[in-house]
């Protein structure tokens, strides 16, 4: 993977803090996304994007379908923007530029999931109290309120640009296309966690979640559906159930009578099976 660093600024210090923050999660930094494997957002050819998602499936699942690898393709990209804002939201009080020119992320040849995103331009909304806020890339807002609705805009109009061209002959109802997106960003602040507890403590997840998607707003009319689980062994859990599906079940080689089907954030799937797969695990 080639990554072609620039001087340091605001969000470089702030991306290489996130790595430090989340060691497990999807590395972000901010480079010119120069090298094999990278692709700018505005510049994703989606249709060959799911083929690779269709010929990489069977050998997961021993199956493959297209409603399949078009919808895990969308939430891969609609993950790229999500995640990105939530972290750097989450950790840093600072929200991205995150249109489609301004974002990349970098697939290994041969594995259609993405292994790592970029930002490609180094200017950021922050609050008044930011260390960095007179800085000339900073755009000053109010209150954390009112990041978070920027937050919420500039996913929003990524989501619009990239279903805007989005390819016609997609097997994907409409609800889903933006659906990905309200879900890519709700799922950012769940993952934005720190993996310092296990399971993670919820409070802050439930609190960012309802700040940023508290429904009802222009952008999403969907609140965040983070919410906490307590297992049968008296420990805490977020969980979420997602707006769009990502038709797993249609490859699943256990087929539609396994109760496992099913994701556990599937709206397929019932808060007591939720229940009980959480009790399952050690």
């Amino acid at each position: 993977m080639s990554v072609v660093q620039v001087s340091p600024t605001p969000l470089t210090r702030t991306a290489a803090a996130v790595v430090m923050q989340r060691p497990a999660g999807v590395p972000v930094g901010m480079h010119t996304a120069s090298g094999p494997g990278w692709t700018v957002c505005a510049d994703v050819d989606v249709a060959a994007w799911e083929s690779a998602a269709f010929e990489a499936l069977p050998g997961w699942y021993g199956a493959a379908h297209p409603a399949t690898a078009s919808a895990y393709v969308l939430h891969w990209y609609a993950g790229v923007v999500g995640t990105v804002g939530a972290v750097f939201f989450r950790h840093a009080r600072r929200v991205p530029r995150l249109d489609p020119s301004s974002l990349a992320f970098h697939r290994e040849p041969g594995n259609p999931i993405p292994d790592a995103y970029a930002l490609l331009d180094e200017r950021f909304w922050c609050l008044p109290d930011d260390a960095e806020a007179a800085h000339p890339f900073a755009t000053v807002v109010p209150d954390v309120d009112a990041l978070a609705a920027t937050l919420r805009a500039q996913v929003r109009a990524h989501a619009d640009a990239f279903l805007a061209g989005y390819r016609p002959g997609s097997p994907l109802p409409r609800r889903a296309l933006l659906g990905a997106f309200f879900d890519g960003l709700d799922t950012g602040l769940w993952c934005a966690e720190d993996g310092t507890t296990h399971p993670p403590d919820p409070a802050t997840a439930l609190l960012e979640g309802g700040r940023v998607l508290p429904g009802g707003t222009v952008e999403f009319a969907q609140r965040s559906t983070l919410r906490r689980i307590v297992d049968g062994h008296d420990r805490k859990w977020l969980t979420r159930r997602r707006v769009s599906c990502c038709f797993y079940y249609r490859v699943c080689p256990e087929g539609p009578a396994d109760r496992e089907v099913s994701c556990s954030t599937c709206p397929r799937t019932s808060d007591e099976e939720r229940l009980r797969r959480y009790t399952a695990l050690p």
